[in-house]
C-alpha cells in the first residue's frame, strides 16, 4: 500500500505541474508572440513501482495578427523567427514590437538587439534622426528610402530542442540552425499575439483541479484505511 501511496503522491505532483503550466500560459494571454506550453503525463513503469513524469511542450502554431499602424512593430506570417543578441548570446523571438534607443539601433522591447544580415541594425543614418522608417515583406529595412539592412529572419530544422529563455526568447543549438526564411511574409504595422486560447486554457485548468481533489481525497482515504488498520493491529498485540 506504501507503494501505491507514492505513486498517487507522485501523480498529485505532475498535476501540480501542469497546473502551473496552464496558469503560465494564461499570465501570458496578451504577450506579443507567446507561445503556449502543452503539459502531459508520461508514466515510467518498471518491477517495482510507476513513475508520472510531467514533459512540457511548446505548441509553436502561429498567434493572431494585431494591426498597430505603429512603423516599428513587425509580425511573421510563416515559421521563421527574428534573430536577436541577449546578454551577449544569439536567440530568436516572433515578438516583433521594436524600438529605436538614443544610439539609433533597433531593439525589442526587453532592449536586446534586432539582427540583421549585416549584424545590429542601427537606423541613424550617421547620426540624423530617421523620420519614415519602412520594412519590405522580404524584410528589408529602409530609413527616408535609404536601405539600411535586411531582417535576419530564420527557420530551425527542429523545433523540439528549442528552450525559452526570458521575454518571449528562445535559445537554440547552432547545429540545428536551418538558413535563410525566405517563404515566412514580414507585416510592417502588425504585431503577432499570443496563440492562448483563453477559454481552453480555462477548461484544463478546472478539470486538473478537480482531478487534484480526486486524488488528495483517494490519498487521504489511503490514509486513514492504513492509521485504523495500524490500531486494529495494535489493539490485538
Amino acid at each position: 500500500m506504501n507503494v501505491q501511496l507514492d505513486e498517487l503522491k507522485g501523480v498529485l505532483n505532475a498535476q501540480m505541474r501542469k497546473s502551473e503550466v496552464i496558469a503560465n500560459n494564461l499570465a501570458n494571454l496578451n504577450s506579443n508572440g507567446f507561445k503556449k506550453d502543452v503539459a502531459f503525463f508520461d508514466i515510467l513503469r518498471n518491477q517495482s513501482k510507476s513513475e508520472v513524469e510531467v514533459k512540457v511542450d511548446t505548441d509553436f502554431s502561429q498567434g493572431v495578427f494585431q494591426k498597430t499602424d505603429n512603423p516599428l512593430d513587425v509580425a511573421i506570417s510563416g515559421n521563421g523567427f527574428f534573430m536577436i543578441e541577449s546578454d551577449h548570446q544569439t536567440t530568436i523571438t516572433r515578438n516583433g514590437h521594436f524600438t529605436v534607443d538614443p544610439e539609433g539601433y533597433l531593439k525589442t522591447s526587453a532592449n536586446d538587439y534586432v539582427l540583421g544580415w549585416g549584424g545590429r541594425i542601427n537606423l541613424s543614418l550617421n547620426g540624423w534622426d530617421v523620420q519614415n522608417i519602412r520594412i519590405s515583406k522580404d524584410g528589408d529595412i529602409y530609413a527616408d528610402d535609404r536601405l539600411i539592412d535586411q531582417l535576419k529572419i530564420v527557420e530551425l530544422d527542429e523545433l523540439k530542442d528549442v528552450q525559452k529563455t526570458r521575454n518571449n526568447a528562445f535559445s537554440f543549438k547552432l547545429d540545428n540552425f536551418g538558413s535563410e526564411d525566405t517563404k515566412s511574409v514580414v507585416l510592417q504595422g502588425y504585431l503577432e499575439g499570443s496563440n492562448v486560447n483563453a477559454i481552453d486554457e480555462m477548461i484544463s485548468l478546472i478539470e486538473i483541479e478537480r482531478q487534484f481533489e480526486s486524488t488528495q481525497k483517494v490519498i487521504r482515504t489511503i490514509d486513514e484505511t492504513m492509521q485504523k488498520t495500524t490500531n486494529t493491529i495494535g489493539r490485538f498485540r
